[in-house]
């Protein structure tokens, strides 16, 4: 007779093992391409993790890394690809130049990677959305029943300057946690599947 639990299987553990195993090997790629005592008195922590993508343009899970040094300072870049996926190469690409990184060790503010040239924000969406500025909500932040966080709506049709013309997400949120840099993102789509109701 089977009882009303069940254990994962084989192929899960193996699945989550790959996992774990691919993440410390991007997160070591990372630490070997930061300054070694910087990485030894932790000065300097690397964090990887999986995120789920809401932009039908991108892959749907992304790998990002976290390089934050005291004083608020470092970088958050993004691989659109899951974490076994990744290649040294594009840690490589995304990785700051020297002198950024003295920059942070030494509490300095420094932008990285520099923003593009700011392209013309074309006209600003006039929908209708569900939730009002000052909405609690909780949005999609990763995968699984884990993966949403609450937050509060600060803006609507927010837009990074970056963006190609006329690319407007319908919601920025600051979300409650405090371990996710400034804890401002945006919500990409006005659905349950990307924000609902807190």
């Amino acid at each position: 007779m089977a009882g009303p639990f069940t254990l994962p299987g084989s192929a899960e553990d193996a699945a989550a093992k790959a996992k774990r195993t691919a993440t410390v090997r991007v997160k070591e790629w990372v630490e070997a391409r930061l300054p070694l005592e910087h990485v030894q008195t932790r000065e300097c922590v690397v964090d990887v993790s999986e995120v789920q993508c809401g932009d039908p343009n991108c892959a749907p899970i992304d790998t990002v890394v976290r390089i934050i040094y005291g004083a608020g300072c470092g970088t958050v870049f993004g691989i659109p690809c899951e974490v076994h996926e990744v290649e040294e190469g594009d840690i490589d690409s995304q990785m700051p130049p020297d002198e950024i990184i003295q920059q942070w060790a030494a509490g300095e503010q420094a932008v990285w990677p520099p923003e593009p040239e700011t392209p013309e924000p074309g006209p600003v969406p006039t929908d209708a959305l569900r939730f009002d500025v000052g909405t609690k909500v909780a949005c999609r932040i990763g995968p699984g029943p884990e993966g949403w966080a609450t937050g509060t709506v600060v803006a609507h049709w927010y837009r990074a300057a970056s963006w190609p013309t006329g690319q407007y997400a319908p919601y920025q949120i600051q979300l409650d946690r405090t371990d996710m840099g400034s804890g401002l993102i945006f919500a990409p789509y006005d659905e349950d599947t990307c924000i609902k109701a807190a």
